[in-house]
């Protein structure tokens, strides 16, 4: 995993999907930004370079929706239905969590 990557990627998602970069901030290993449509409906991104680790959020007026984030060295996702649950799953691509966010934000009428 590299963080120039992560950041280019970010800029071509946001533009593809025309979301709005909200937030952007790094260090020589952790990236964290922000992609959406405001303060209150957004994706959040985190990664460490150093851990291997690529944390995402779908979060809608303060809470987390959906996500997919890593914890002891394995992936789980914390699914719409009941973001509280951890389901066992593998790292999923940046574009193909922006994609299935979206679409929840379409299912629930936000977007």
């Amino acid at each position: 995993m590299n963080l120039k990557d992560i950041s280019q990627a970010i800029d071509q998602i946001a533009k593809k999907y025309e979301l709005k970069l909200l937030y952007s901030d790094h260090t020589d290993t952790t990236l964290i930004a922000r992609v959406g449509f405001s303060i209150e409906l957004f994706i959040q991104i985190y990664a460490n370079e150093k851990k291997d680790e690529l944390n995402m959020s779908l979060v809608v007026t303060g809470e987390r929706v959906y996500g997919i984030d890593k914890e002891g060295g394995f992936y789980h996702e914390h699914p719409f239905e009941n973001p509280s649950l951890h389901i066992d799953t593998g790292q999923i691509e940046l574009e193909d969590f922006v994609i299935k966010s979206l679409e929840i934000l379409e299912k629930i009428d936000l977007f």
